[in-house]
């Protein structure tokens, strides 16, 4: 039986992450944060960067923000698969829900994406994040262009889709 599991990062996850964050496919949508940012994650209480374990393995990378929301609420900020079109993303998107939900006991997981990230779009739709269209959020990129942003949401209180 395959395993899966989230773990703390550590600076020896650094490279793995400069990698998934670096892939030509997510310069457009993922930072690569300096280790220095990095490290600074992993040491604020309001942070949470972690590596996803499959099958032994490192296969990805999160990072959750807002840990101290007095709205039980958290940000789930960043999120990168070490290997894409293998099947494990919704994996991947459940296991983030159940830490969200269940491991930091907050009523909500929110996510921003890109609107031309359609890949992404579906993939949350998919594991049961909503579209909130009553909020926006304003991106500046590295190269200079704002974008408007969606905002998803997973809802404790969803009921069904609202179940990690």
């Amino acid at each position: 039986m395959t395993v899966s599991t989230l773990r703390p990062a550590q600076a020896s996850d650094f490279p793995f992450i400069h990698r998934n964050a670096g892939r030509k496919e997510n310069l457009t949508f993922i930072e690569d944060s300096p280790d220095d940012v990095l490290q600074a994650y992993i040491e604020d209480v309001d942070a949470a960067l972690l590596i996803w374990i499959y099958d032994g393995s490192p296969a990805g990378f999160a990072l959750f923000n807002e840990l101290t929301h007095p709205d039980q609420q958290t940000e789930l900020r960043r999120l990168a698969l070490d290997q894409t079109d293998t099947g494990l993303g919704q994996l991947f998107l459940k296991d983030l829900v159940h830490f969200g939900l269940m491991t930091l006991g907050k009523d909500r997981v929110w996510l921003d994406v890109a609107p031309e990230n359609a890949r992404a779009i579906r993939s949350y739709n998919k594991a049961g994040f909503c579209q909130d269209h009553n909020a926006t959020k304003i991106w500046h990129r590295r190269d200079g262009v704002s974008v408007d942003l969606l905002v998803f949401n997973y809802d404790r209180s969803d009921g069904p889709r609202g179940r990690p």
